[in-house]
């Protein structure tokens, strides 16, 4: 397996820790190499300009639309951001497939031009029973039928702001009444305002209390088998070593935090909102949502230090947030904090600690720099390559799960398990399991 033949991870971000590999590569950049055996194989490229607020709606964390049209066209399709009102999609491959893509982007732009905001009046047992763990059904709701809820619960009645286009929010309807017929639930009153199925300005309530916010419980995403064979299938967001390095599970998660994601971005990229959610005091193990400059996103995270600057102003204080969805650590000034809107938690952190199994440094000490480079690259690290993890072992390290893991890359013609492959390589050496935890 050659090493060089993977593109390095090169990111531009001045203010993130040492480590930090998870959250910004993939929004920024997200580039594929063409091998062209072949000198009749000649690619093309095209660029298509694409306006700044629809980038979001476009790509997502593992680029899901994107990467839809490019296995659909057999193309590959990057963004680069030349500063004004538009970013160039930039579409590589055969003179045909980039033609189809063209074609496939141009009507994604369209569909974000015909959005819409529909208001949708609940009771406060719906709300609940929409959006209890148990069932789930208001995330199930936004995936069939492709829009984005939101939820204003601080008034009564309450009220669910559902994005998308007219057809969307008509399917979101009918999922809402029928989910609700089949559960039988009681006492429901559903009443629709069918005038303001055009754009709402809404405004959002008050946020709540600190007090409030931490008093709702949420715990990390756990890893269980999803096959007989014991293995499931996740992905390698953050590495700091073999030793200690972050995963996500696929699935259905992958793309509940995708929209997250983009209702965060949407949602605190307006002025108004980012005021009335402002952190009015920031401290230790606060839960905020944080914008990554670099990126232009917002993400959930977790303050972990403050180092206030006593000759600058509160604004320029810096603060390091865990983004609890990635496991990077990252410093970013508190004016690129907010206070996290409650429903933004609704569904558990998706980064995963996890370890190698039956694995050591060769010097039984620490990794070197280039066994970790080599780790990366083996586990595909933030280009969000499917993986297969077997749990060997786990632990609880300060209240949380730390998951020994045997990793297995099914992406090439032989299977390479990845222990094996650094002990080969001479990086690491065997050990029992009870000495890998």
């Amino acid at each position: 397996m050659s090493y060089d033949s993977l593109p390095s991870l090169k990111t531009l971000f001045a203010t993130v820790t040492a480590g930090v590999t998870g959250t910004l590569v993939y929004h920024y950049m997200k580039t594929k190499f063409f091998a062209v055996n072949d000198e009749e194989n000649i690619k093309v490229s095209v660029h298509v300009e694409v306006p700044q607020q629809t980038v979001a709606y476009l790509i997502g964390r593992g680029g899901n639309n994107i990467k839809h049209i490019e296995e659909e066209t057999c193309t590959s399709i990057s963004f680069i951001d030349p500063g004004g009102p538009c970013r160039l999609g930039v579409i590589r491959g055969s003179k045909e497939g980039v033609q189809l893509a063209k074609l496939q982007l141009l009507k994604c732009v369209e569909e974000y031009g015909q959005l819409e905001t529909c208001e949708i009046f609940v009771s406060e047992t719906t709300i609940a029973w929409l959006t209890s763990e148990e069932s789930k059904k208001l995330r199930e709701i936004a995936a069939l039928s492709k829009t984005r809820i939101y939820i204003d619960g601080q008034e009564k009645p309450m009220s669910l702001l559902v994005r998308g286009t007219y057809h969307q929010i008509e399917n979101a309807r009918e999922c809402l009444k029928t989910r609700l017929k089949e559960m039988a639930v009681e006492d429901v009153q559903l009443e629709t305002d069918t005038s303001k199925n055009s754009m709402v300005n809404h405004v959002p309530n008050p946020v709540k209390t600190k007090s409030q916010l931490s008093e709702r419980a949420i715990d990390f995403e756990i890893l269980d088998p999803t096959s007989s064979d014991g293995f499931c299938e996740v992905m390698v967001s953050v590495v700091e070593s073999p030793s200690k390095f972050f995963v996500q599970k696929c699935g259905t998660l992958s793309k509940d935090l995708d929209c997250l994601i983009d209702d965060m971005t949407e949602f605190y990229s307006k002025g108004d909102n980012r005021l009335q959610y402002a952190a009015p005091k920031i401290e230790i193990g606060n839960l905020v949502a944080t914008l990554i400059p670099d990126d232009s996103c917002w993400y959930r995270a977790k303050v972990v230090s403050i180092e206030p600057d006593e000759e600058s102003d509160e604004e320029e204080t810096i603060l390091s947030v865990n983004l609890v969805d990635f496991g990077d650590t990252v410093k970013v000034k508190q004016c690129y904090v907010a206070s996290l809107r409650p429903d933004f938690l609704t569904i558990q952190f998706q980064s995963i600690e996890c370890r190698m199994a039956y694995i050591q440094p060769k010097d039984g000490v620490e990794w070197s720099e280039k066994a970790i480079e080599v780790f990366e690259t083996l586990t595909y690290c933030a280009h969000w390559k499917i993986l297969m993890a077997r749990v060997e072992s786990h632990a609880t390290v300060n209240d949380r799960n730390v998951y020994s893991l045997k990793l297995v890359d099914t992406n090439t013609e032989t299977d390479i398990d990845i222990a094996a492959e650094l002990v080969r390589l001479e990086f690491g050496c065997v050990v029992d399991q009870e000495s890998s935890m």
